[in-house]
């Protein structure tokens, strides 16, 4: 049962690196809603920065892409988002933001600014790990991690869509990551993602990792980091030159429930 949405999201063009949010940011634009009351308020506007018609109320855990400050404000950021599904899903995947509207800076984390899971490799080099090291009385065996499979590719077997100008639109009809016309020598792939908390834990399904080629290997480009045990993050910025792209999953007790993913060339 397919249970991915899967919406064309273009965000190159896209002001969210600008020079306010280098700024505010390090690596890559996603916020969630940290407040303690368990949600936050997000001002929605119209014709102008002024005119709020419409207050949305965002969980504890939801995620965001920050866009820039808030037009003369000093406490409140610009934000989009996704627009909620009408019936709760497993996994939902997000490419384009329907949403936007401002958000008190005080109720709001950067997601590369949270306290982060220790990465590594195994020793085959085909998988990274995280750990959560965050408290060193917990016995290494018990503490959380997240554990993320590169292999080399099987594309080339799979069914293809192109078209006119040969790119290639879906692969088993969903919508290749990091890859164009063709499928380059030696392509990898995100094979699994695993999620191992003390009572909890589980496999990524397939939706949540579905095409995404050319995952990167560095550490510099992917990161784990977590809001408290409940709501952990996973981003990485994968492929290179026109075929980049960022992603970020959102685990949320032990689980994958959505993924928010946009093209970004270098």
């Amino acid at each position: 049962m397919m249970i991915s949405v899967n919406k064309a999201f273009y965000l190159s063009a896209f002001s969210i690196f600008s020079l306010a949010f280098v700024k505010g940011q390090n690596k890559v634009p996603f916020g969630v809603v940290k407040a303690e009351e368990g949600y936050a308020n997000v001002r929605v506007h119209k014709d102008n920065y002024r005119k709020i018609v419409d207050k949305i109320r965002m969980r504890k855990g939801d995620v965001f892409v920050y866009v820039k400050p808030a037009p003369g404000e000093t406490e409140w950021i610009w934000i989009k988002y996704p627009e909620k599904q009408d019936e709760d899903k497993p996994f939902v995947r997000y490419e384009t933001l329907d949403k936007e509207g401002m958000v008190n800076k005080e109720r709001i984390a950067y997601i590369d600014q949270l306290p982060a899971y220790t990465p590594s490799k195994s020793k085959n080099g085909k998988s990274m790990i995280f750990t959560d090291n965050s408290d060193p009385k917990v016995p290494t065996a018990q503490r959380s991690k997240v554990v993320i499979d590169v292999y080399p590719s099987n594309a080339g077997y799979r069914k293809k869509e192109k078209d006119a100008e040969g790119k290639i639109l879906t692969i088993d009809k969903i919508k290749p990551w990091g890859i164009g016309n063709d499928l380059p020598e030696g392509m990898t792939e995100i094979k699994s993602i695993r999620v191992q908390q003390p009572g909890r834990g589980s496999v990524f399904v397939r939706e949540a990792i579905k095409n995404m080629f050319q995952p990167t290997m560095d550490f510099n480009n992917v990161a784990v980091t977590a809001l408290d045990n409940d709501n952990i993050f996973l981003y990485m910025t994968n492929g290179s030159g026109e075929y980049r792209y960022t992603t970020l999953w959102t685990i949320k007790k032990g689980r994958v429930i959505s993924q928010i993913i946009y093209h970004n060339p270098e």
